[in-house]
């Protein structure tokens, strides 16, 4: 069972979940996919304060199985209630229905990358799909669901054949951020 200051710990270190009913994290396999409603953005570091009071306010709220979810993304911290789904066909569904960016495999899911990770919803492109690495399974993500929105050097140098020369406003893109350009809209717009 995580404690509030575990918790706020582990979300600080990347991310955490933890069942509102029990206390434990989950495991895989399976994609924990948020569900609508409860999302609460703030300034990092998490706090076990705010680890206790998201889960107050939305305990008696969440559904059975769900999950609290916190994760630091830059200087910000994003809390949430999430969903495992036991597949990735489920959580496809799930993510792009709740219009999510992205949910995170907890390991074991994705035949791909065993160790889990995030699996970014919704960017289906017609034409790449010639290479086995960007087609998509029930067991498998494709290389595109795998991509993070802003590479490090080592990426976007490795995937400067797929960017094209992209360019915005001038400075050099890649592929990854048009993705999440697209994934970011299409949430916005509630698609």
């Amino acid at each position: 069972m995580l404690s509030n200051k575990q918790f706020a710990n582990l979300a600080n270190q990347g991310g955490a979940s933890r069942s509102f009913k029990t206390g434990k994290a989950p495991e895989g396999p399976g994609v924990m996919v948020s569900i609508p409603g409860a999302e609460k953005v703030t300034d990092a570091p998490y706090t076990a304060e705010q680890a206790q009071g998201f889960k107050t306010e939305y305990a008696a709220k969440a559904p059975v199985d769900a999950y609290q979810g916190a994760w630091k993304t830059g200087k910000k911290m994003f809390a949430d209630i999430s969903v495992k789904q036991k597949t990735l066909p489920d959580a496809r569904k799930a993510g792009i229905k709740n219009s999510q960016i992205a949910g995170y495999d907890l390991g074991g899911t994705d035949k791909r990358r065993m160790s889990g990770g995030n699996i970014y919803f919704g960017r289906k492109v017609p034409g790449v799909e010639s290479n086995p690495e960007f087609v998509a399974s029930a067991h498998a993500t494709s290389e595109i669901e795998r991509m993070e929105p802003k590479p490090k050097a080592q990426e976007f140098a490795e995937q400067s054949h797929i960017s094209r020369g992209a360019t915005n406003k001038g400075k050099k893109i890649s592929v990854n951020e048009v993705y999440a350009t697209i994934a970011k809209n299409r949430r916005n717009r509630g698609v």
